[in-house]
């Protein structure tokens, strides 16, 4: 398999993460940006939180999910920056 094959693979399954308690993806719920997957397999993307006051064990929990859909298709979650939702991303969310 091509590194390139296996980036799209691994991009592939950190965007069908769910959020735990709306049954709607991160990506889909505009959570996650700048994705990117090192031709050895190391992902590096940005967590957009709705709001700053999001429990650790909560905000653990995402990106540890994260984590865990990186390494079952052969990746490593290397660097998770978090973020905030603007207004305007926050009413989409």
């Amino acid at each position: 398999m091509k590194m390139n094959e296996q980036g799209n693979i691994i991009q592939e399954a950190i965007g069908k993460v769910e959020h735990p308690a709306i049954a709607t993806t991160l990506l889909g719920l505009g959570m996650l940006k700048d994705i990117t997957v090192t031709p050895d397999g190391k992902v590096t993307l940005t967590l957009i939180l709705p709001l700053p006051n999001i429990p650790d064990n909560i905000r653990g929990f995402l990106i540890k999910s994260l984590e865990s859909a990186a390494q079952t298709t052969g990746g490593e979650l290397s660097t998770v920056k978090l973020a905030l939702m603007d207004e305007e991303e926050r009413q989409i969310f």
